[in-house]
């Protein structure tokens, strides 16, 4: 009986799991990365309408997804902008105090 019982609530807990968020919980879970990533204000968000505020998640999540670290190949291109420069590296400034 006991083996019965754990099995069933196992399975209505999975189906409590499978289901999607309503669209409350996806409100809260998109004001929540807003005010996390974004800085937003609970007061900025506390008005507006499930709409705008997707509206502001996918712009934020553009915003992050286009961003390019310094080490990718798209930014190599300014690498030898800098090498042009008449600033001197670290490793002259090391090498000239060791000379002195």
């Amino acid at each position: 009986m006991d083996k019965s019982k754990k099995h069933f609530a196992k399975l209505r807990a999975k189906d409590i799991r499978r289901k999607p968020p309503t669209k409350a919980q996806k409100r809260n879970q998109m004001c929540t990365y807003l005010k996390n990533m974004a800085i937003y204000k609970h007061s900025q968000l506390k008005n507006k309408s499930f709409e705008e505020i997707q509206m502001l998640f996918d712009n934020t999540m553009k915003w992050i997804d286009s961003f390019v670290p310094m080490d990718s190949k798209v930014v190599e291109g300014s690498k030898s902008q800098a090498e042009g420069s008449k600033k001197r590296t670290r490793k002259e400034l090391d090498e000239e105090s060791v000379k002195r």
